[in-house]
């Protein structure tokens, strides 16, 4: 790894991919809850990496793999802006998800990113920016995101990005 984020400056971190540490335990919920034949995965080291990887097929009506990681408790991340991580990218894009609750057929609010494939890349994502969802298609009359209650992460590889992916990230930070 080329870069670290320092985190001495009052950030709080909210994922951390070290498998040593307390590490989330992510759930696979692909495009198989309609058929889909899609599949992805999150493994963490002990270095601290955490590894989104799986393959995106368009079988069935498929054409997305996510994973999902409740918060042990609901998290106040009111007197934040956005989260921060570094990212190692395979030219596709993904999205993380929040949700202020931790059933799956709730509204998740997502935000895209692209990374680098070559260096690791600097993602911030300001919550102002996060866009509510369910099942792929905006909501418009949704409440904001709830800040003072974010009680589950996910990611997503979607739009029909065929093939292999594979995402590499350190620790999520809140700024």
């Amino acid at each position: 790894m080329k870069d670290t984020l320092n985190t001495s400056k009052g950030n709080t971190t909210l994922v951390t991919f070290n498998s040593q540490g307390k590490a989330l335990e992510w759930n696979s919920l692909g495009d198989q809850v309609m058929g889909g034949q899609s599949d992805g995965k999150l493994t963490s080291s002990a270095e601290g990496v955490g590894l989104f990887h799986g393959t995106v097929r368009l079988d069935n009506g498929g054409g997305f793999a996510s994973v999902k990681a409740d918060l042990p408790e609901a998290f106040d991340a009111s007197r934040y802006t956005g989260i921060e991580f570094l990212a190692l990218g395979d030219g596709k894009t993904y999205k993380v998800g929040l949700r202020n609750g931790t059933d799956r057929h709730s509204i998740v609010y997502q935000h895209a990113f692209t990374p680098d494939m070559e260096d690791w890349s600097r993602i911030r994502l300001p919550f102002s920016e996060f866009i509510p969802t369910w099942r792929g298609k905006t909501v418009t009359d949704a409440e904001p995101l709830n800040l003072a209650h974010l009680a589950s992460v996910s990611l997503f590889v979607s739009g029909r990005q065929v093939g292999a992916f594979q995402l590499r990230m350190q620790d999520w930070v809140l700024f």
